[in-house]
Parts: structure tokens; sequence; C-alpha cells
């Protein structure tokens, strides 16, 4: 039996910062036109008592993103945000109340909300919240009747996660989330509707009593409402022809007064009466605004990246800068997808040398599959950059992939965006690309390297469409019509590097050299950040190279030749004051930085055969004996991770106990024991690493102990649906019957109406009034067919075959069917497809494969076998 373990409740170590004059700014409340705030990333709170004529900052005692924020009065109010943790993608939400003015603010760390992106109240005691969800919280939406002290979840049939919302009250109000149509709450009840809005997201609304409203979003979307969005209309007069040039995210709604913004910042849209007239001020900036807040008719404050903060007192006419940590960036980053960016380098140039860098991904993969993760993937990729000293990040919303494994190669993915914009799809590539350039205003760029082509046709289209827009944005007669739409003055970006893992040509660029203000090497620094972005623990690339493409770069190409003899930059103005450790500290860094990289060596050897995986597992407490515990429990867990990955789970459960017994109030020891429950609780599992059947009640006996403990300590992690049913799959196998009918009544009890909630009705119900789930015919075969390839047997004669097609069901040129026959020893099944149009074809038919082969990255076939229904 695994022994029992004594599990505290497990706080999330939300620590201050410092703080940089350069973080991102989410949010603006004024309370009258002197007492305002401000709340952004690494969790800058800053007020102003005086209209905006300074700003300083308040104590916010956390250091993750604040979203929101909300005063009812000049001393009450409310900030809200949290962060995601790596690996996992679960989200912490985080509550500050103040009732001093924000002299001090408070957070309860007893709430177990996930991620909240908007806040509001309607008086002292009630509010509402909205933001990511999580498996106790599905819909994402709260209200509170006690001041915030506590929480309830709005029900209904939607599920987060939201990017914004407004509520009248706890009866009316509406939301939306990226890529997802709007809901409203009715009575209490979050509803769906229907609302097409192609490949455009919402970004913000506003609600007015008694039920007019505004909306906004990506490419210049507006609409109006007079029912609280029951219905959406255009507004009545003609929009500005310049508003489909922005993605707009800012709004202020008074009476029938509006003002919007977004990106790039250079205008504010305004109209003074619903939506007849319209006028365009130019703000004289170029970064993104996120937010703006009206104190009346003529005072009002935007706020956006860089730390920006504008001020008018003409409505809108004009605006003037009262605060900024920076006017644009030295660095701009441009990849296809997330997974592509270069962590390493990023953090060198922007933690280590304080160069104010953005970071663009380009290609989104949300539309075809829609994504079920809790944070959206363009929120952990800025939650990413930011922990490596970014400063901004931006996903582009026009170029949706099909999904991953479909190599339909570079003409199958321009077809696609040609039809989502009825237009060239690489005009628009370029003209968002020149966009950033001039709204950026980088003197360097770092995209895909050219030797990256051969086998990512995205990354070749990215490359090549980035070096079109640095001529483009310099000359003043490209873009002509982005260019009036849109005020920004052409730039000429002075060097542009490409860059790729691990290649032998170019400047190598080392992620395991030792860095003092890093307090360790550039991998180490990037692997909590790249545990945001992609699954498991992937290891570092052992070194990046960056070869110049545009511009005249010093001969020996390093990460010191980006910048290196710009006079700008030597100048330091995109850049601020790097952070120097002292000696006593950077000592200590390094030495810390030789152990954890003596472990990791060891791990690595494990992995690739030169130790054993046993020897590993009993060293494992002296070798992390001389690490703290932080760094202790990420080496078990990776090591765990490897385990895993490799096909060793008796290796992996070793590795996740020890993390557990020696590191139980560690972050990682949470999904530690989340993995150990559905390990224990699985009888395929079992099958695979310990076949010996007596044993198998003692593994279920465990997973059923490890869930006792999870639902006592963390209440939040046993409410995942993957948890409660492998318990209840456990329960099953014990022949208790009760406890694993709790489990579903849990499920079914909750808010949300997923897939999950389903099949929790499915189990409670008898077995012979069960919704029938989708079957095909198994057939009997006469005789064993031949695995050649060929269904020319009898057995597949007699089979039945079934189609299988996307959800979307826009695979008709590329059909698959499956085939299921068996006899008294096996299963058989057979698997007709065809491959896509323009697919990049990669057999490698000469190659000896072993059994069990990985195929990844290759094509192939995958059946899940679900025996436990868990």
């Amino acid at each position: 039996m695994f022994p029992q373990l004594l599990l505290a409740f497990l706080t999330i170590a939300f620590e201050a910062d410092a703080g940089f004059d350069d973080a991102r700014l989410n949010d603006v409340c004024f309370v009258g036109v002197e007492n305002g705030w401000a709340v952004g990333d690494r969790g800058t709170i800053l007020h102003s008592d005086d209209g905006g004529k300074n700003w300083r900052p308040q104590t916010s005692g956390v250091d993750c993103s604040l979203w929101s924020v909300c005063f009812i009065d000049p001393q009450h109010g409310w900030a809200a945000g949290g962060l995601t943790h790596p690996f996992t993608h679960a989200s912490s939400g985080v509550v500050l109340t103040t009732s001093d003015g924000g002299q001090t603010w408070k957070r309860n760390p007893k709430l177990l909300l996930p991620s909240l992106r908007r806040i509001g109240f309607f008086d002292a005691n009630r509010g509402w919240a909205v933001g990511c969800r999580s498996a106790m919280y599905p819909t994402g939406a709260f209200l509170t009747d006690d001041a915030g002290r506590s929480w309830r979840p709005v029900p209904g049939g939607v599920d987060a996660p939201w990017r914004t919302g407004d509520m009248l009250g706890p009866l009316a109000g509406a939301v939306a989330g990226r890529n997802r149509p709007l809901a409203l709450l009715r009575g209490g009840m979050l509803e769906s509707t229907d609302d097409d809005l192609d490949l455009r997201s919402v970004a913000q609304l506003r609600l007015m009593r008694p039920s007019f409203g505004w909306l906004v979003g990506d490419g210049g979307l507006v609409r109006a409402t007079d029912d609280l969005f029951a219905t959406r209309r255009d507004p009545p007069g003609e929009l500005p022809k310049a508003m489909r040039r922005f993605d707009l995210a800012a709004l202020a709604v008074r009476g029938r007064k509006c003002w919007m913004a977004g990106t790039p910042g250079s205008m504010v849209f305004h109209s003074p009466d619903g939506g007849r007239v319209w006028h365009v001020f130019p703000t004289g900036l170029s970064a993104p605004l996120r937010a703006i807040a009206f104190a009346d008719d003529l005072h009002g404050w935007a706020v956006g990246e860089l730390g920006t903060i504008l001020a008018t007192d003409d409505g809108g006419r004009s605006w003037r800068r009262q605060r900024a940590g920076g006017a644009r960036v030295a660095l701009l980053a441009i990849f296809a997808e997330p997974q592509d960016v270069p962590l390493e380098l990023i953090v060198q140039l922007a933690e280590e040398d304080g160069f104010l860098t953005a970071v663009e991904v380009i290609g989104r993969r949300d539309i075809e599959l829609p994504s079920r993760d809790d944070v959206p993937a363009e929120d952990r990729l800025h939650e990413a950059i930011v922990r490596l000293g970014g400063s901004a990040t931006a996903a582009a919303w026009q170029f949706p992939l099909r999904q991953q494994g479909l190599r339909i190669g570079r003409s199958g993915i321009v077809a696609v965006w040609d039809n989502c914009h009825q237009r060239p799809g690489l005009e628009v590539l370029r003209e968002r690309l020149v966009r950033s350039i001039r709204a950026w205003r980088p003197d360097a760029i770092v995209t895909h390297d050219a030797g990256a082509s051969i086998d990512d046709p995205l990354g070749q289209i990215v490359r090549e469409e980035v070096l079109r827009a640095v001529a483009d944005a310099d000359d003043e007669n490209a873009c002509p019509e982005l260019s009036a739409a849109t005020g920004l003055a052409p730039w000429r970006v002075r060097r542009v590097f490409g860059t790729m893992p691990s290649d032998a040509r170019g400047g190598e660029l080392s992620t395991a050299r030792f860095s003092h203000p890093l307090g360790g090497t550039p991998a180490e620094a990037a692997a909590e950040p790249r545990g945001l972005l992609v699954e498991g623990c992937p290891a570092s690339p052992t070194s990046w190279t960056l070869r110049p493409v545009v511009g005249d770069v010093p001969s020996e190409s390093s990460v010191r030749s980006v910048f290196a003899g710009l006079p700008t930059v030597a100048d330091g103005a995109p850049r601020r004051e790097p952070r120097l450790p002292s000696p006593e500290s950077g000592d200590i860094a390094r030495r810390r930085a030789v152990r954890l990289r003596h472990v990791r060596a060891i791990a690595e050897q494990a992995e690739g055969g030169a130790w054993s995986a046993d020897k590993l597992l009993a060293q494992i407490g002296q070798l992390t004996r001389d690490l703290d515990a932080r760094d202790a429990g990420h080496i078990l867990y990776q090591i765990a991770d490897r385990f895993h990955r490799s096909g060793r789970w008796t290796q992996a459960a070793e590795a996740h106990k020890t993390l557990v017994r020696n590191y139980p109030d560690h972050p990682l020891a949470a999904p530690a024991i989340v993995w150990l429950v559905r390990y224990y609780a699985s009888e395929e599992a079992a099958w695979r690493t310990a076949p010996d059947v007596s044993r198998l009640g003692e593994r279920l006996e465990t997973a059923v102990a490890l869930g006792s403990q999870l639902e006592r300590a963390r209440f939040d992690l046993f409410a995942e649906p993957a948890v409660r049913f492998s318990l209840a799959a456990a329960h099953r196998g014990l022949d208790q019957p009760r406890q694993a009918e709790r489990l579903y009544q849990l499920q079914h009890r909750g808010p949300g109406r997923d897939g999950w909630w389903d099949c929790a009705q499915a189990e409670l119900r008898p077995a012979a009034a069960r919704p029938a789930k989708p079957r095909m015919k198994c057939a009997k075969a006469a005789a064993k067919p031949r695995l050649d390839g060929r269904l020319d047997d009898d057995a597949w004669q007699s089979a039945e075959p079934v189609s299988l097609s996307s959800a979307q069901h826009d695979d008709g040129q590329w059909p698959a069917s499956v085939k299921l026959a068996y006899d008294d020893e096996f299963l058989y099944v057979a698997i007709q497809c065809r491959d896509a149009p323009g697919m990049a074809k990669d057999y490698q038919t000469d190659a000896a494969r072993p059994r069990d082969a990985d195929l990844t990255g290759r094509d192939r076939v995958e059946l899940f076998l679900d025996i436990d229904r868990d």
C-alpha cells in the first residue's frame, strides 16, 4: 500500500515582484476626475489622485497578471487576475480587495477560483467576475454577495474561457470569449447564442441600463444591442472605413456616447449619438491600447502596452501621454506557432540584457478542433513571455491551421487562408506583418531560419512574408490603404535574423551557459515558460542558431550581435536597466546551477540507458539532497514525465511518489498525485506494467486512498472529471458501487453540461435505459485474415465499413473507413484512408521498424481502448 500522505492545503505562491515600468496595463478605472487606478502584468497596480498627472505604484503582493479593476468609491475597490500553472495548464485566480483606496490590498488565499479576466460590482457587497474555466467551475462566471470574500458559480450549459463580460445585475448580463459565440445571462443562467463571427472574436463588451450595449473585437468588429444582446445589430451609421484595419479591444460607454481603440493604438473611434455619427481621433501612439475609461463626457484615460497611459480632457479629440515604460520595442519575434518561439534566446535578450521585446505568433489551431484548454493558448503564450522578461505578445486571428498531422503542404495552408478571406491569404498576412512592424518599430526581428523550410512549410511561409513585410514597412508607397487608415509611419528594421534549434550553421547560442542575472542557464530559465506552451516537460534545445538575413552584423554571430553597434539601442531607448545580482548571490546561484546540471545530466543518462532507471530512482534522494525544494521537485517531475513518455510507467510512478513524499507542498505535487490516482485506478495500466491479477485489488485500494486525501486537501483537483471517473472505476473494481455512484452524482450536479456530464448521466441510469452510444458491428472471422494491407480476405468481406469524418465534415477529399472482425484470440482492425491533396509523403518503407515503435510525426492510425470507462 502506498504510504499515507499528510497533504497540507497547497496555496499558490503569488510572490510580489519589483515590477517593470514597461509592464502591460490591462485595465483602468476612475472615480471622479481625480482618483484612478490602472492594473496590469507582474501584479502592477498604479494609482493617481490628481487626474493622472502623477502615477504611483501600489503594492499588490502578487506578481501574476491583473486583468481588471473596479472601484465603487474612492476607498473600496477590487482587482482580479491570476496565473497558469506550467505543465498542467490549470489556472488559479486572484481577487484583491481594498478599503483604503489601495494603500493596502488583501487577497483571500483560500479561494479556488480559476484565473479571472473581468470583475465588477453593483454595490459594496454584490458583484460578478468572469474568466477561465476549471473542473469545479466550468462556466467560468461567478457572483458574490459578501464583497468578494466568497463566490458562487453561475450555472448554465456553456463553458469558459471568457475574455470579457458585463452584468447589470445577478440575473442579466453577457460574456464572450475567443472563438466562442456570445453567451447571455438570463434569469441567473448562462445560455449560448448562435452568433457567427467567422474568425473574429469579441474582445470587450459593455451594457447600459435598461438594455443597451456595445461589443467590439477583431477586424473592426462592432455590434450594438437594444435588448441585452438577445439580438445584435450593426450601428445605425456607417462605420469609418479605417476601423476594419484595427483589432478593437478597448471600449468605454457613457449613455449614447462610446469610445473604441485597440491595435494599433494610433486612433480612437468615437460616436456621440449611439453610432449614427463617427469621429476618428489620432493619439500620437503606435503600440496597442487595451482599455479606456471616462469619468465624465470630457475626461478619459486609455492604457495599454509598454505601461502606456494616455489622457484626454476634451472628450477624446486630443490625447497626451501621462506615462510609458517605452515608446517601442527593440526586438520583435515573429513565429508560426507558440512552440516555435526560441525561449532561451528571448530570456537572454529580454530578461538578462533588458531589451524590450514583443512576440507575435501567426497560426491558430482552435477553429477546426475547438480547444478544451482551461486557459487559451494566447494567454499562456503571454504569461510565458512575461516570465522570460518580455513585454508584449500578440496572436493573429486571421490564419487558421488544419489539425496537427495533416501535412497538406504550402499550397494547402495558403488555400485555407484564401478561402477564409476571399482574397489572397498571403496579402492579408503581409499587411498584418507590416502593421505590426510599424506599430512596434523594432530595431531587430528574429524569425524562422531558412533551414527549417524543408520540413516546415508554415515556417517557410512566415519567414518569406516577414522579409517582404520588412521591405514594405520601410516603403512609404507600400500598403497605402493601411497607412491612410492607421496613420502609422514607415519604419526601417535594422536587422533580421533567422533562428532554429540545434543546427551547426551560423552562430551557436548555447542554452547551457551560466548567467549571473538569470541565476542559472537560459535552459533552466525557459523550463517553466515552455511548460506553459506544450504538454509534458520537453528538454530545451542544446543551442540555437542565429543567422543574419538583413542588415550589417558583426562577423561573429552571437546573441550579443543582435544589437551590437546600433546607436539607438546604445542610447538606451527601447531598453530597461539590466538587473545585476550581488557577487554573493551570483556565487550561490552558480553553485546551485552546477548541482542542478549534474542531476539533470544523470537523468538524461538514465533516459539514454547509461544508468538504469532503478539505479537512478534508488539514488535520487541523495542526488537532490543539496537542491532547494523547488529545483528538486521540478527535477523529479521531469524524470517522471520522461519515464512516462518512454513507456516506463512503473518507474514514472516511483518518481511521482518520491516527489509527493519528499515535497508535499511543491506546486507539482498535486499533478503528481493526479497522475498516480489515474495510474493505480487503471486496469489497462495494470495489465501493461504488472499483469499479476492477484495484485489488482491492491492497486485499486491505493488509488482510492490517494483520492480520499485529494478530496480533503485539494478539492479543486478532486473535482477534475478525469480524477472522479478514474476513482469511480476503482470503486467498481473493488465492488463498491455506491461510492462509484456518489462520484458520478457529484459530476452530474455540477454547473457544466459537457461530455463528462453526459457520461455521468449515462452511468447513473440503469444499464437497460442508458442512451445508446455510437456502435459498429464486429464480424466473426471464420479464418484469420492475412495482415498484408489487402482487404480481400473472407473476414473483411463480411465486415461492415463505417466512415470516419471530422467534426466539420470537411474531409471529403480524403475519406477514411474502418472495419472490425474478431475470433477467439484477436480483435482485427482494418482501416482504409486516403492522403489529403498536397500532403507531403514520408513513408520510409525501406527502414526496418521495431515493435511498438514511436510513430510520432509519421502517418499512423491510433486506437484507444477504454475498458475502465474512465
